[in-house]
């Protein structure tokens, strides 16, 4: 891919934001022990990682990255970054520690990472650069820890520039009116720009000109209604939706426009009209459009994401074709979902003080070993409170346990 292709090797090769990187290259060059850590915020796709990995190569550092999806708890920022912290490179090269997508850290099952973050890094040892999409609220105490330094979208004259320069390389053509749709299309990201242009040259229609934009409503419905799988595709190329990871936590209208989730609950709500097979085959091809969500936001793969019009479109049109689905924001009233949340909360702290007790990951012990456990503690009449004190956890953990058993017994009662 052109995007990891044409990534700079040198500081000076990277797009935009002059002020700022001559900034960052000052703070890196004139670094000494305790100096504040660097805070780099701005959109995807300015250059913020990487300009981290041309300073890195041009001034010999052994880059460390971390991504706040491997780095999300206290627990595993103490495993990961502490030894950093205390230790020198294998190489004898100095250390550069790179915290990448921090404002993922801080959602709704974060346990103290953030906290913990901005604890240790209060006086660095080594030099340390974070960087996040937005300087919001969720990171207000560690941004106050750090100096700050804004990246701003590349400026459109910039990014044809930059273009036409990679079409001299690659040798190849585009008419002026194709660029300059590309140039608007990508809204300031080079990377998106990159992956663009390539695909548009590779015969992916991925660009949309001068079409509107229209409502996730609106392209869940006219997915629906399409008379072919051709015209559904055509309203996921024009919608004002987007495929998003929600491990980094999303605000009220980023939910309501994340394209698998408005598939997911509008499918869902339809249930009636859907037989078992239909419902089991739509579910496994939003399972797979998620997985890749994943994998691409994980990995930074952004051009993974280009192939999910497709295969939704594709995938979802047999078995959704004239069954009478419509949008629905939400795949469950509140009153039977309130309550499902709310377990689930309960049940992370179950999980979480448990695990640990065991050895084993949260994953592992949930899915495998607590449902056995609920079952032979309500077998055997337990008591769930002198459990929870007798395995030095918090008593609320023996409260969680109270109901997980309660809610057995009363389904062996319905049963009989």
């Amino acid at each position: 891919m052109w995007a990891r292709e044409f990534r700079p090797k040198k500081v000076e090769d990277i797009a935009g934001n002059e002020e700022a990187r001559l900034t960052v290259v000052k703070w890196l060059t004139h670094w000494i022990n305790g100096n504040k850590p660097l805070l780099l915020i701005g959109p995807p796709g300015t250059g913020k990682t990487s300009l981290v990995h041309a300073l890195a190569q041009q001034f010999n550092y052994d880059l460390i990255e971390m991504n706040a999806s491997d780095t999300r708890t206290r627990g595993e920022l103490e495993k990961r970054v502490i030894p950093i912290l205390g230790n020198t490179s294998l190489f004898r090269k100095p250390i550069l520690l790179f915290l990448d997508e921090i404002d993922g850290i801080s959602s709704r099952n974060d346990t103290g990472g953030l906290e913990y973050l901005t604890k240790i890094l209060k006086e660095p040892t080594i030099p340390v650069i974070i960087a996040a999409n937005s300087k919001n609220t969720k990171i207000k105490e560690l941004a106050k820890l750090c100096k700050t330094i804004e990246f701003k979208i590349v400026p459109p004259r910039l990014l044809l520039s930059f273009l036409e320069y990679i079409l001299r390389i690659e040798n190849k053509e585009l008419s002026l009116e194709e660029k300059i749709s590309i140039v608007s299309d990508c809204k300031g990201d080079i990377r998106s720009l990159l992956n663009i242009a390539q695909s548009r040259l590779a015969g992916y229609k991925t660009f949309k000109g001068d079409t509107t934009e229209i409502d996730i409503a609106d392209t869940i419905n006219g997915y629906f209604s399409s008379d072919s799988v051709e015209n559904g595709k055509s309203f996921l190329s024009r919608t004002n939706g987007m495929y998003s990871d929600p491990r980094f936590g999303m605000s009220t209208e980023e939910r309501r426009k994340d394209l698998i989730n408005a598939f997911f609950s509008s499918i869902v709500a339809s249930y009636r009209q859907i037989d078992s097979k239909s419902m089991a085959a739509l579910l496994d091809v939003l399972s797979q459009a998620d997985l890749i969500v994943g994998r691409a936001v994980r990995n930074r793969q952004w051009s993974l994401l280009k192939y999910l019009d497709d295969m939704i479109s594709y995938g979802l049109y047999e078995y959704s074709h004239n069954k009478g689905i419509k949008y629905s924001q939400y795949g469950m009233i509140w009153p039977v979902m309130g309550p499902i949340l709310a377990r689930g909360q309960s049940m992370k702290v179950v999980i979480s003080n448990l695990a640990q007790n065991a050895h084993m990951s949260r994953s592992e012990f949930g899915s495998i070993y607590l449902p056995y456990l609920i079952k032979i503690m309500s077998d055997k009449r337990v008591n769930p409170i002198k459990f929870a004190l007798d395995s030095n956890v918090d008593e609320k953990v023996g409260e969680v346990l109270t109901k997980e058993m309660e809610r057995i017994s009363s389904k062996i009662r319905y049963t009989k």
